[in-house]
């Protein structure tokens, strides 16, 4: 594909700003929000955030049926956020337990995971490999270069966000990230995605161009499971 017709893909945002193709991330435990998601026909993500992982066991019930719902409509791509925070006040045992019903309810779907993980990067890693996930993707990816290797090697990407420049550990490890294991997004930032994907162009050494086409045959293959 030509790199004029090869969209900027935003792949986890907060808001929709239309300055390319955006993944919008939505809260399973929001029905409006659920509800507005379904009826655009959009690319997005749901799941529920480790920090909400206390919710009831009822709004929980919900919530994955609410996801289960969602994967049937067209803008559907992946489960998400989910995953484990251990600077949380939540429990980590309740966090570990939700996050390994929307890990199975992903395997159920066969579908990607979107993934939040802070400080629980060993306790993450190895609820995957029990679930035998292998459509995986740690969103705003803060972590070491051995990390991001472990990652890439378990056929997993990284998504790199403004959170993940600002941190110079992390700067250093995408110099030697493996092509096929990035992914670019906006989270929470208002930086345009454009500037967040020069200057992960400049840190693997390449230009947006090429960085843009890598990303997108990425993503192709993370939601058509090729």
């Amino acid at each position: 594909m030509a790199f004029e017709t090869v969209p900027y893909i935003d792949f986890h945002t907060h808001q929709r700003v239309g300055a390319g193709h955006e993944v919008l991330n939505v809260d399973a435990l929001d029905a409006a929000a659920v509800e507005r998601a379904c009826e655009a026909g959009l690319p997005f993500s749901i799941g529920v955030h480790p920090w909400r992982a206390d919710a009831t066991e009822e709004q929980l019930r919900d919530a994955h049926a609410q996801i289960e719902r969602c994967a049937q409509t067209d803008g559907f791509v992946a489960i998400g956020e989910c995953g484990l925070d251990w600077v949380s006040n939540v429990a980590r045992e309740t966090q570990m337990a939700v996050f390994e019903r929307q890990l199975e309810l992903a395997n159920c779907l066969s579908v990607p995971v979107v993934l939040h993980c802070v400080r629980a990067f060993e306790e993450v890693m190895n609820a995957l490999k029990q679930s035998s996930m292998k459509r995986v993707v740690f969103h705003s990816f803060i972590g070491s270069a051995q990390q991001i290797e472990r990652v890439s090697r378990e056929g997993y990407l990284c998504s790199f966000s403004p959170r993940s420049l600002a941190s110079s550990r992390t700067c250093e490890a995408i110099r030697s990230v493996a092509s096929s294991a990035v992914l670019v997004e906006s989270d929470e930032s208002d930086e345009p995605i454009l500037a967040v994907y020069e200057r992960v162009a400049e840190l693997i050494d390449c230009s947006v161009e090429e960085l843009r086409q890598i990303v997108f045959d990425n993503y192709k293959r993370l939601i058509d499971n090729d």
